[in-house]
């Protein structure tokens, strides 16, 4: 256990990790990576690891091409490994208003220098003989997409931030963050307190238990995520374009020579973390398998093998949504010395390179390098959320995230 750092990061997801990992390449900087699970043991490892570089925004897509960069740079730099494919993706509307979007997000993303084709459904069917043309009234590819290993990001961020010094402070669990006089003054721990001017909250799914504990409101929903894993099936090739159903919102991905594959479903269950008591952790959390039975059904014409294929692993985590699907990232008012990086929308994992960056010169340079005020947690204060709103435009942006009309 420390007594003192200069920047104290709660919560070692992905989020978390890489930007312990950028703070700590600050000469002369300490950094203190505290959880209260075990490093990069939560929500992190149990996503889908999929990038999609097709986003609502051009903030999103300049951070997400960003993020491709340092994920193939990834080992090069912090000497961890990360298994990742290039394999490209196949965004698919079963409706012509998608295929109007469809149609939108092909001229943005072509404008910003993304690789991606609109395509005829049986073009698509091709690149992935398992997605079927039936029913398929429009499709976009996109080259820039890739997929990896969600298990290695979180703990080879903190592990390379280690090596340059950061102090690793699992199973440590974080009471309160201290405020004097509008100031952080360090956190409490289970096991003590430590001193720091500079705190970040990247606590997943406890980042309002963190915030809300000093007194900093942050409208933000822990939301359970479900995905299967199925068994090898004959042709499923590591090098498949994953595919994205719009309107589903189903999507699938090559793993171990079988499909990883998911649901954001439309009544999304939510949490309340304090209610789930102080030794709650994510593998713990009670999932249904008929969640993703019906969305099985809901594609069979285009996916039918999610039908039939035998499960290996079923899995869960809990990330958090935002009620306009944006990240929450960056200072928060009126405390001079607390910043967020939470509210990762089901996308924190695959831009966690470059969003842990981003922050890190923030907290040390004053100012990120490019604008983030997108991100700030200050665009909700026109609005006191109550929770059923909160809950209900959380659970649309979640269903919407490929963003069916």
């Amino acid at each position: 256990m420390i007594n003192k750092a200069d920047a104290i990061i709660i919560g070692s997801g992905g989020l978390g990790a890489a930007t312990a990992y950028y703070l700590s390449k600050r000469k002369g900087l300490s950094v203190a990576l505290v959880d209260k699970h075990d490093i990069g043991s939560q929500t992190s490892p149990r996503a889908a690891g999929m990038v999609s570089c097709v986003r609502k925004s051009d903030l999103m897509t300049s951070l997400i091409k960003d993020a491709c960069r340092k994920i193939e740079a990834f080992t090069e730099e912090t000497g961890q490994p990360l298994d990742w494919v290039h394999s490209g993706s196949l965004k698919i509307a079963r409706r012509p208003q998608d295929a109007e979007v469809i149609k939108a997000d092909f001229e943005r993303s072509r404008r910003m220098g993304l690789d991606v084709e609109l395509i005829s459904p049986e073009q698509a069917s091709r690149l992935n003989p398992f997605l079927k043309p039936t029913g398929v009234v429009a499709a976009m590819w996109i080259g820039d997409d890739r997929y990896f290993d969600p298990a290695q990001v979180a703990v080879g961020f903190a592990k390379a931030a280690a090596r340059q010094g950061a102090t690793l402070l699992p199973n440590t669990d974080v009471l309160s963050v201290n405020i004097s006089a509008g100031k952080v003054t360090g956190v409490t721990t289970a096991n003590g307190i430590i001193e720091g001017s500079i705190v970040v909250d990247a606590a997943g799914a406890w980042t309002r238990q963190v915030a809300e504990a000093s007194g900093i409101r942050v409208p933000l929903v822990p939301t359970r995520q479900q995905l299967i894993v199925t068994e090898p099936l004959d042709g499923a090739r590591a090098d498949l374009p994953m595919v994205r159903i719009m309107d589903a919102a189903v999507y699938t991905r090559p793993c171990q020579g079988g499909f990883l594959w998911g649901v954001y479903e439309e009544t999304p269950r939510f949490f309340d973390m304090q209610s789930l008591g102080a030794n709650f952790d994510v593998k713990d959390m009670p999932l249904d398998i008929e969640v993703l039975r019906a969305a099985a059904i809901e594609v069979k014409d285009q996916f039918p093998v999610l039908q039939t294929a035998k499960v290996r692993e079923f899995r869960g985590g809990i990330p958090t949504m935002t009620a306009d699907g944006h990240h929450i990232l960056g200072p928060a008012p009126g405390t001079a010395g607390f910043y967020f990086a939470s509210g990762c929308n089901v996308a924190g994992l695959s831009i966690s390179p470059a969003v842990g960056e981003l922050l890190a010169t923030w907290i040390v340079d004053g100012e990120p390098r490019v604008d983030l005020s997108l991100m700030s947690v200050t665009r909700f204060n026109d609005r006191a959320w109550s929770e059923p709103e909160l809950h209900r435009e959380a659970a649309w942006q979640y269903r919407h995230f490929y963003g069916a009309v």
